[in-house]
C-alpha cells in the first residue's frame, strides 16, 4: 500500500473505541473515516465528534472504498467473525484484546488475513508502555544477568454495572482471564523472549457477582528457556496492586506501569503509559503503509491466547497443562 495517510474505520463505538479514536487523532498519518456500531446512535455520536461517517451495519463499512483498515473494538465473542469479514474485504486489521475467545478462532483469523495479504495486529498496548520497553531492553542488555523468576500481580475491583456483557461467559469469556489476562499473560513471556511451555493454575469463585465463573487465579508458568513466572489475578479486591518482580543472577527489577526500580534504585522513565495507544496505532499505520509485520501480530498473540486457554483448562482439571505453540 503506497499511501501517505491511512483511512480507518472503527467497528464498535464503546469506551475502547473512544480510546482508539483519540489515539488516531494523536497521529498525523492516519484519519478516522467511519464508525460502525449495531447501535447506530452510538456510531453517529462518535463519528460526529471526529467528522467521520456512521454506519449501523458491518457490511456497509467494509464496502466503503475509502476505508483501508479497521480497528475492531467490539464485544469479545464477535472478534473472530469480524476480523475474518474485514480480511475478506481486503482491509488491514487492528483487533482489540482479547484476540478471540479460543485458539481455534485465532487460527481462523490468522489464516484469513494471511490469505488476503492484509496486516493482522492485536491491541497488546502494554508492549508500548515506556516502562515495559525499558524493562525488556534492560533484560536483553544483561542488566540483571540471567532471569530466573518473575512474579506479577494484577489486583482490582471490577464491578461492571447492570450485569454487563463482561459478566456473560458466552459474550466475554471468563472476565478475569479474557478482559485482563490478555495483557498479563502476554507481557511476561514478551519481557524475556521465551514462550510458555507448561502452566499449572488454580482459580476460585470468590464474589457473588461473578457467580458461575472464577474471579481469581494463581498461575505458575514454565518457560522454554527454563525461567519460571508466577501470575496472580483478581477482580474482586478493594485494595489493588499491579506490579512485577523480576529476579536475575546478578540483580533484580521491580516495576509498575509508571515506576521502575533496578537493584533497589529508581530508574527514570521519561513518559507515562498514556503514550501506549498512540504508539500502538503508529506501529499499525507503519505496518499497513510500508508492508511490515507488527510485533503483536496474529501468530505472536496466538501464543498468549493458547496460554490463557491452558490456564483455564488447568484450573478446571487441577492438573498441569502443556503449551507447545500449536496446541493446548
Amino acid at each position: 500500500m503506497m499511501k501517505d495517510v491511512l483511512s480507518v474505520g472503527l467497528i464498535g463505538a464503546g469506551s475502547n473505541a473512544g480510546g482508539h479514536a483519540r489515539g488516531i487523532a494523536a497521529n498525523e498519518n492516519i484519519r478516522l473515516a467511519a464508525v460502525m456500531d449495531i447501535d447506530r446512535s452510538r456510531a453517529e455520536a462518535l463519528a460526529t465528534e471526529y467528522n467521520a461517517r456512521a454506519y449501523g451495519v458491518l457490511d456497509d463499512l467494509l464496502n466503503d472504498p475509502e476505508v483501508d483498515a479497521v480497528h475492531v473494538c467490539s464485544i469479545h465473542k464477535v472478534h473472530a467473525e469480524q476480523v475474518v469479514a474485514a480480511a475478506r474485504a481486503g482491509k488491514h486489521v487492528l483487533v482489540e484484546k482479547p484476540m478471540a475467545l479460543s485458539v481455534a478462532e485465532c487460527d481462523r483469523m490468522i489464516a484469513a488475513c494471511e490469505d488476503a495479504g492484509v496486516v493482522l495486529m492485536v491491541g497488546q498496548v502494554m508492549r508500548h508502555f515506556p516502562v515495559n520497553l525499558k524493562v525488556k531492553a534492560l533484560i536483553q542488555e544483561g542488566a540483571i544477568g540471567e532471569v530466573g523468576h518473575m512474579i506479577r500481580r494484577r489486583y482490582g475491583n471490577f464491578d461492571p454495572p447492570d450485569r454487563s456483557w463482561y459478566l456473560d461467559l458466552e459474550l466475554g469469556g471468563v472476565c478475569v482471564l479474557y478482559c485482563f489476562g490478555p495483557h498479563e499473560y502476554d507481557i511476561l513471556p514478551w519481557y524475556i523472549d521465551s514462550p510458555v511451555v507448561k502452566v499449572y493454575s488454580q482459580g476460585s469463585e470468590s464474589a457473588e457477582r461473578y457467580a458461575g465463573q472464577k474471579d481469581s487465579y494463581s498461575t505458575i508458568m514454565n518457560h522454554k528457556d527454563g525461567m519460571v513466572s508466577v501470575l496472580t489475578q483478581t477482580v474482586v479486591t478493594h485494595t489493588g496492586a499491579h506490579d512485577t518482580y523480576i529476579m536475575g543472577s546478578e540483580g533484580s527489577i521491580w516495576m509498575t506501569n509508571q515506576k521502575l526500580m533496578v537493584n533497589g534504585k529508581e530508574v527514570p522513565v521519561d513518559v507515562t503509559s498514556r503514550v501506549g495507544m498512540p504508539s500502538q496505532i503508529a506501529e499499525f499505520v507503519d505496518c499497513c503503509i510500508n508492508g511490515k509485520v507488527p510485533d503483536a501480530n496474529g501468530r505472536s498473540v496466538r501464543h498468549t491466547m493458547a496460554v490463557i486457554e491452558a490456564v483455564k483448562l488447568s484450573a478446571e482439571s487441577g492438573e498441569p497443562v502443556m503449551v507447545n505453540g500449536e496446541d493446548v
